[in-house]
């Protein structure tokens, strides 16, 4: 029988709707959600200081990213970090790159519907994945994997990303998946069961990064750089105050428990942690995946951080409070 689905909460600006100044270059983002920093950013005016404008689109997958992306309609994407391995393997890529990392962690948990109880049950279950190769889903290959279940003994269905997935799985289409905030929260309410959890069993494993062409043309590149500024200042702001990112994330109809998960995934820095990085290749080395020869240095550019300007406009207040 299909399972009731309770609404999904939609924020405000949920598109980006050309966040920033009305002139000049606009940066074209693609994400499954607006980052909670964009959103900080966005409310206290630190996209207008900038003077960087965005208009974000929201996802279905992440193939539509990488085809935005090498096509040249989107100049960046927030995105599972492990993503710029395969994609760099694909025709017309090679010169993707992570330039940030907008997320400390995944929050990134595995659901179920009964009667699926524990991760043994999951053998040759029908589990719904956006990319059977990269993202997301090599984590669950290893959480699979420590539970003695063969990946590919599994019936693997590409359904898109987080929201199309708790979709498919509410409507009994599919027996397990990965799903974060508010998706997770969504399908535990409708009574899915929660069976592992990304962020412990492999402790450090990064969240999203943004992704763009070391192609970019200079205008694009000095407006990333702009923005990325304007993250580190909402960034600082956020980490002083988690209690009011998570209150700015309720106001735009993300339930509690998401927002306080998410507002705690904000980082110590933009910088890709090498640790995480590293992480993300140890794990494809363990379970024999393509892509397990690449290095941090391969994979990362630190240049627009480096550029980004430090304007005493965009630090935070002395009291940390998001004003």
């Amino acid at each position: 029988m299909r399972a009731s689905r309770p609404r999904i909460p939609a924020p405000p600006n949920s598109d980006g709707d050309g966040d920033g100044r009305a002139g000049g270059v606009m940066l074209k983002a693609i994400w499954f959600a607006p980052p909670v920093v964009h959103r900080v950013a966005g409310r206290d005016g630190l996209l207008d200081r900038a003077d960087v404008s965005v208009d974000g689109v929201l996802t279905t997958s992440s193939d539509e990213q990488f085809d935005g992306l090498v096509e040249g309609r989107h100049d960046f994407a927030v995105t599972a970090m492990d993503n710029v391995i395969m994609w760099n393997r694909r025709p017309g890529g090679g010169a993707l790159r992570i330039f940030a990392q907008i997320e400390a962690s995944t929050n990134i948990v595995l659901i179920a519907r009964p009667p699926f109880t524990d991760m043994a049950s999951l053998a040759g279950r029908k589990l719904l994945v956006d990319s059977p190769t990269n993202g997301f889903v090599v984590p669950l290959r290893a959480m699979l994997a420590d539970a003695g279940v063969p990946f590919d003994a599994c019936e693997i269905v590409e359904s898109g990303g987080v929201k199309e997935r708790l979709d498919r799985l509410l409507a009994g289409e599919g027996d397990a998946t990965l799903l974060g905030p508010p998706f997770s929260d969504i399908a535990r309410a409708a009574g899915m069961i929660q069976l592992a959890e990304a962020d412990q069993a492999f402790p450090g494993y990064p969240g999203q990064g943004v992704v763009a062409s070391t192609r970019l043309d200079r205008r694009k590149r000095d407006e990333l750089s702009r923005w990325l500024g304007a993250i580190e200042a909402a960034r600082q702001a956020a980490r002083a105050n988690v209690a009011d990112v998570a209150r700015l994330l309720e106001s735009q109809g993300v339930p509690a428990a998401a927002a306080a998960a998410l507002a705690r995934a904000v980082g110590p820095n933009l910088v890709p942690d090498r640790r995480g990085v590293d992480m993300i290749i140890d794990q494809r080395v363990r379970l024999g995946l393509p892509g397990s020869d690449c290095g941090y240095d391969d994979l990362v550019d630190l240049s627009l951080l480096a550029a980004a300007p430090d304007h005493p406009d965009m630090t935070a207040s002395p009291k940390g409070t998001l004003e």
